[in-house]
């Protein structure tokens, strides 16, 4: 069915497209949905489907597996009448929800972490236009190795609709009709190891607080970032080749970031072409990402010491160098190949496995008070330096520069146990012991301080990734 064009003036639909007010508000807690670009609100229903998924709806925390639609929308469902934190684990292929699906509560939504990935299709959600996803005022979404596509509706609604908190991490967000992501007014998203790309509409609109890590948004036709007062922070962050503008103001707060107009403001590589390529492409990892080509001045450009120890295809960056945007050029897949050499100092720590092997990992596990943590580590068989960031905000605990004084990484069983210091926020020295896992369906972090901390448990976001050093099989 042809949908009505209309005019870039269009009054009744929003006037110019920089010029429009972004989605209005009213409606939203009676689930209407209203948009400048529609003449009147419809309502937005939740169906179901056929329970398929391989936990039951309880009243505490549950895994769920969805390999179709149909358990998709059912676990959904289920976690939103639960009373704790949910995940929902995407086996690789198309789903294709036929309403939008909501979240009230804290919902992990993940897919595979290698091809064949997870791709969520907005195109056959009725009614015609709505939000594929809906984080409602008390909702935290946390999505992880998806593609979302084909959703929304230009001007009125979104791929993801933000009221609540979202944290979208190693996800492409792409060929969409309406914003892809539209953080309202108290609302939040940090968006890591992502693309936001190649859209019908506006790649952004903030209303709220967007925090950007190692992330693209390039080449949407509606512009960039459309910013009424919500506030903006660019780290290592790729805004560009996006129609009327990649800015429409300049960001909040900005760290070796790159835009190609100088719209965003974000200093020395302001108005830079970063020589992305065109078309986002399969270059690896469960999502399509858009290269760096040669010579691109994003390459090397970024700041490691806040730069994720993967890139968005789970490629281990190499070590003491990062580029700018979501995808990192000379990173090594998992599992193959060789590490790359990396420039460790000091004397060599002691070790275990064979030289040149890596560990390397990202992500979030549960922490206190609904509260994430988050951490970053890259480490070397035979170096003494590592990329270590750790951050447990309901503890008022941060890490980083993390000495390795020993390093075991056992590829078979999975594990690699760390031990050495690290520093705090306040500077203080303290012995760390950190023991990742990653085999089977598991995925786990335990770490231990000298100071008596400790946490442990599986990550509900995130990859843990051991890469063979020089002649191991």
């Amino acid at each position: 069915m042809a949908r009505r064009q209309t005019s870039a003036m269009d009054p009744l639909r929003g006037g110019s497209r920089l010029g429009r007010l972004p989605p209005r508000l009213a409606g939203k807690a009676l689930g209407l949905r209203c948009g400048p670009r529609l003449l009147g609100c419809v309502q937005v229903i939740v169906l179901t489907g056929a329970m398929t998924v391989a936990a039951p709806a309880a009243a505490s925390a549950a895994t769920y597996h969805a390999g179709d639609t149909a358990s998709l929308q059912a676990a959904v469902a289920s976690a939103d009448a639960g009373s704790g934190a949910s995940t929902i684990e995407l086996s690789g292929g198309e789903f294709l929800p036929t309403s939008t699906l909501r979240i009230s509560r804290d919902l992990t939504i993940v897919g595979p972490s290698s091809a064949p990935g997870a791709k969520l299709s907005g195109g056959s959600v009725s009614p015609f236009p709505s939000d594929l996803l809906l984080v409602e005022a008390n909702g935290k979404l946390t999505l992880s190795n998806v593609e979302l596509t084909t959703a929304g509706g230009e001007g009125s609604a979104a791929a993801i609709d933000d009221f609540g908190s979202v944290d979208l991490e190693s996800s492409t967000v792409a060929g969409n009709s309406g914003p892809g992501l539209l953080v309202q007014v108290g609302a939040a998203a940090t968006i890591r190891n992502s693309t936001l790309s190649d859209g019908l509409d506006l790649g952004v609109v903030d209303n709220g607080t967007a925090s950007f890590i190692n992330s693209t948004v390039a080449f949407n036709k509606g512009g960039g970032v459309y910013d009424t007062g919500g506030a903006l922070s660019l780290t290592n962050t790729i805004v560009a080749e996006n129609g009327s503008s990649d800015c429409t103001k300049r960001a909040t707060a900005s760290d070796h970031s790159l835009d190609s107009d100088g719209s965003c403001g974000v200093g020395a590589l302001s108005r830079t072409d970063p020589l992305l390529a065109k078309g986002l492409r399969n270059n690896g990892g469960p999502t399509q990402t858009h290269a760096l080509e040669a010579g691109s001045p994003a390459i090397g450009a970024g700041d490691d010491s806040k730069c994720s120890a993967e890139d968005q295809r789970h490629f281990a960056r190499p070590l003491g160098r990062c580029d700018i945007g979501a995808y990192e050029t000379g990173a090594v897949q998992g599992g193959a190949g060789t590490a790359p050499s990396g420039t460790g100092g000091g004397s060599n720590p002691s070790v275990g496995g064979a030289t040149g092997a890596v560990v390397s990992g990202h992500g979030a596990l549960r922490g206190a008070r609904r509260s994430r943590i988050t951490f970053t580590v890259r480490a070397e068989v035979g170096h003494s330096s590592a990329t270590f960031l750790y951050s447990d905000g309901a503890r008022h605990l941060v890490l980083r520069k993390l000495t390795v004084r020993s390093l075991a990484i056992d590829g078979r069983r999975g594990v690699a146990t760390l031990r050495g210091s690290g520093e705090t926020s306040s500077r203080r020295r303290v012995g760390v012991t950190v023991v990742l896992v990653s085999h089977s369906r598991q995925r786990s972090l335990r770490i231990r301080l000298s100071s008596g901390y400790h946490a442990s448990g599986r990550l509900i976001t995130g990859s843990i990734t051991f890469v063979r050093g020089a002649g191991e099989r």
